[in-house]
């Protein structure tokens, strides 16, 4: 998003409608990002919105190069070559605690006019900007954090367990809090990511059914992500979100999956403005080229360009973390998946699907693996429009080997432009296996988290030394309790 764009939502936002006109006229130029009048819907769309189009442009920017799907053919001191700038994560760090203070304001006006449904969509999107920080980061502000309001302007640090915790709390009591019953009055022409609309009296609103959804399909993403974190029962409470599809609903389709569309309309304009940034001094990696081709995936010409080579046009990756510069082309990735009309991805619902897969291998569960592969695999291909191919389960580089790598490697394309969640399932497993190249220097791996930001050394001194003693640190390597 450019820097006018973002102000002018920003003022829209915080300063609401500063005139009235007819009726009529309302309606036709109703802005679905602009506040009308303070109530928490007014929170909603903005949210989503900016949070949504920032993490996509953090999965460009880093996640993409970090995890070797593309390659730089200007530079070799990049991301990957595995080179970390101290203040990586300082942009996560503001945005996110920026719009936390909106979601703070939700939930605290939809406590007020007693809105259940909205108070539970703030704990959700709470929950949501909380787990990538405590996984971005390690010990994070959260129970003291954003209540300047109460005169706290330093807050303390919370522990990664006691966030981990309270984020599952908050997660269940959303749940719980849903009422399928009702809609969004706030948000008469529904919100952006579900288009919730007030149902008829005795209806349901599949909105708010997708809502709950969402909320239990993060919680599950969660309890993985510290299946083996001491404290937690994560075993125990992953069972009962299987075992109770009724109490805890979890994502069953492409439909249902937390997928933000945007219609490329003012001001809901895609995150990349200029195509053609996309392309610029970039080439697709062989790593990300050559599994798609060995399995004559759908998504190859969806995701990259052919290009030529000797008189042979076809898909090239360039080598990651290459020493010397390669001499022969290499694909483009396509500027179709930057342009609107596109969806921006929060959750999919083939993650859910390849978590099921992952616990029926470790028999944490005692569903079937291979399905559970087969339908993840199948969700992500139809998710960009694909088509999957008869017999596609056939190749031997596709088909379910009961291996946990066989689920890692078509995980990580299935996470595809969604944050940082590939960094973070390869900082839990250790897969797919990724390539070292010939320009990496001795001593540079991946890093398993980002440094705090430096302000906080001058406006939190002393919250961030008890944070980094915490910690054990305040470095790029150091391990967080939920990684391998």
């Amino acid at each position: 998003m450019n820097a006018l764009k973002q102000t002018i939502l920003y003022i829209f936002f915080i300063m609401g409608v500063a005139f009235t006109s007819c009726e009529d006229l309302d309606d036709l130029n109703t802005d679905p990002t602009r506040m009308q009048q303070a109530n928490p819907g007014v929170f909603l769309n903005p949210v989503l919105y900016n949070v949504s189009s920032y993490n996509w442009e953090r999965y460009n920017s880093f996640t993409f190069h970090l995890m070797q799907g593309i390659v730089t053919t200007n530079s070799t001191g990049g991301l990957g070559w595995y080179y970390m700038t101290d203040a990586a994560g300082d942009g996560t760090w503001s945005t996110y605690y920026r719009w936390l203070n909106n979601i703070k304001e939700m939930e605290e006006q939809a406590e007020e006019l007693n809105e259940p449904n909205y108070e539970a969509i703030a704990k959700v999107l709470k929950s949501w900007l909380y787990q990538i920080l405590v996984e971005g980061f390690g010990d994070v502000p959260m129970t003291e954090a954003i209540r300047g309001d109460e005169k706290i302007f330093t807050p303390a640090f919370d522990s990664q367990i006691d966030i981990y915790r309270t984020i599952l709390q908050e997660l269940d009591s959303a749940n719980l809090l849903f009422d399928e019953t009702q809609g969004l009055r706030y948000n008469p022409e529904g919100e952006l990511l579900y288009h919730t609309e007030t149902p008829a009296s005795g209806a349901t609103s599949a909105g708010i059914v997708k809502w709950r959804k969402f909320a239990n399909s993060l919680k599950l993403r969660v309890l993985l992500r510290v299946l083996d974190v001491n404290g937690l029962n994560a075993k125990a409470e992953i069972m009962k979100l299987i075992n109770d599809p009724v109490a805890y609903p979890l994502f069953e389709s492409n439909d249902e999956a937390a997928l933000l569309p945007v219609t490329g309309v003012y001001p809901l304009e895609a995150p990349m403005t200029r195509p053609q940034d996309f392309t610029s001094y970039k080439a697709l990696s062989e790593f990300f080229i050559d599994h798609l081709k060995e399995w004559n995936d759908p998504r190859l010409p969806i995701f990259a360009q052919q290009t030529t080579n000797d008189g042979v046009k076809s898909y090239f990756g360039w080598p990651s973390g290459y020493n010397t510069v390669p001499s022969f082309n290499g694909s483009l990735p396509n500027q179709g998946i930057v342009k609107a009309p596109m969806k921006l991805a929060l959750m999919t619902y083939a993650e859910v699907e390849f978590i099921k897969a992952e616990l029926a291998q470790k028999s944490i569960i005692s569903s079937d693996a291979a399905s559970h592969y087969r339908k993840a695999v199948e969700a992500a291909i139809t998710q960009w429009g694909a088509i999957v191919p008869e017999g596609y389960f056939d190749n031997s580089e596709t088909k379910y080997d009961n291996s946990l790598e066989r689920i890692m490697i078509q995980k990580y394309y299935a996470l595809f432009f969604c944050d940082y969640q590939q960094w973070f399932e390869y900082n839990r497993t250790g897969m797919p296996e990724m390539p070292v190249g010939e320009g990496v220097p001795i001593g540079n791996v991946m890093p398993r988290r980002f440094k705090y930001p430096s302000t906080l050394q001058r406006t939190n001194l002393a919250n961030y030394q008890k944070a980094k003693e915490s910690m054990g640190g305040d470095d790029f390597n150091l391990k967080l309790i939920w990684q391998k």
